[in-house]
């Protein structure tokens, strides 16, 4: 299914840059097969992998932004029987320029907050130890995620650049404390194919808690089908990630539409059962959503989302990685609100770049 939509991808890409205008009507095609084959693909983004990245222009003054977000998903039901809610905030940044007319260095920074509350079924029978489709306590408590990534650019010509990047994450139930750090390696090749058309493909490899190192694909792309409509990746380094429509009549206003996917694996505190202590948990999910932006002025933004997030699973390891609890969960509404703000100079972009 991923090399399908990779294809289709491309193909709509190759369709529209052989043309200098394409008309309305081409255009919808060309959208309506990625649309389609983003929707075939999002049932297995919970079983695969990798990063979607914001594809900004480069940047040729020293510029940053911070943003904030927060986040509530509403009571959802496991298949085992239980349920929870749970609510997140963070707080993230990026800053970076040039060093010279070829090469950019930057650096993103985020802590987020997670805090999650769980009802158990409490059913004669309930187990005090984990074996069944039940949880015999709540599993964690809030999660502490710290994420620190710098990078580099190198811009080859007026099309071409080479990012590369070292995420290191720190994700820990509060009071852990055994390490719940993670590292790695990534590195992207943007292409810019037409004016409104910029894409890009590498590659990233990560270290796991208590699991082999992962190698994933990366992704960015970002596509002005018209004056008033953008395709677009928003994410990071870390896996997971974005492909988000805007659509709307200016800047000032736009509707958003957005498929993704979300992973956090984290390292437990080492309360509770002698089975999970130090332990790990992880949670995933494929978030369909709905929004609104406002453009408050130059590069700022503000966001309101509502939407549900599908196929999620919770997991809980032992100390070594080995599968103590595993459940799926129903579709989960959620809302959340966010703001971008900059800093720095006026922004000023190198052409096609």
């Amino acid at each position: 299914m991923l090399v399908s939509f990779v294809e289709a991808t491309r193909q709509s890409f190759r369709f529209v840059s052989r043309r200098k205008s394409t008309s309305p009507r081409q255009r919808r095609i060309a959208l309506a097969q990625i649309l389609a084959f983003s929707v075939g693909l999002a049932p297995s983004l919970a079983f695969a992998q990798f990063s979607a990245l914001d594809d900004p222009a480069a940047r040729f003054e020293w510029r940053g932004q911070l943003r904030s977000k927060f986040q509530a998903e509403f009571k959802t039901r496991t298949a085992g029987g239980d349920s929870f809610e749970s609510w997140t905030t963070t707080i993230a940044g990026d800053f970076g320029g040039p060093i010279n007319e070829s090469i950019l260095v930057g650096i993103d920074a985020a802590y987020q907050y997670s805090n999650y509350e769980f009802r158990l079924d409490g059913a004669p029978g309930v187990p005090s130890v984990y074996g069944s489709a039940e949880l015999p306590r709540d599993p964690w408590g809030p999660i502490n995620t710290v994420d620190i990534t710098p990078s580099a650019t190198i811009l080859i010509g007026d099309r071409f650049s080479l990012a590369a990047a070292i995420p290191i994450r720190y994700s820990g139930e509060t009071g852990s404390r055994r390490s719940a750090v993670t590292g790695g390696a990534s590195a992207l090749v943007r292409w810019q194919i037409t004016e409104g058309i910029r894409i890009g493909a590498g590659l990233g490899v990560t270290s796991q808690l208590e699991e082999n190192a992962e190698t994933f694909p990366i992704i960015s792309f970002d596509w002005t089908i018209t004056s008033d409509m953008q395709l677009r990746t928003e994410g990071s380094w870390t896996q997971g990630g974005l492909a988000t429509l805007l659509w709307g009549p200016n800047e000032a206003i736009r509707i958003r539409f957005s498929a993704g996917y979300e992973r956090n694996r984290f390292r437990l505190d080492d309360n509770g059962f002698v089975a999970d202590r130090n332990g790990i948990g992880e949670i995933t999910s494929v978030p369909l959503e709905v929004g609104l932006r406002l453009r408050l002025y130059e590069d700022a933004y503000f966001d309101f989302h509502f939407g549900l997030a599908f196929a999620g699973h919770i997991r809980v390891e032992n100390s070594t990685g080995d599968k103590l609890y595993e459940q799926s969960y129903d579709p989960a509404p959620r809302i959340g609100l966010a703001i971008t703000l900059p800093f720095g100079l006026s922004s000023r972009s190198a052409p096609g770049m």
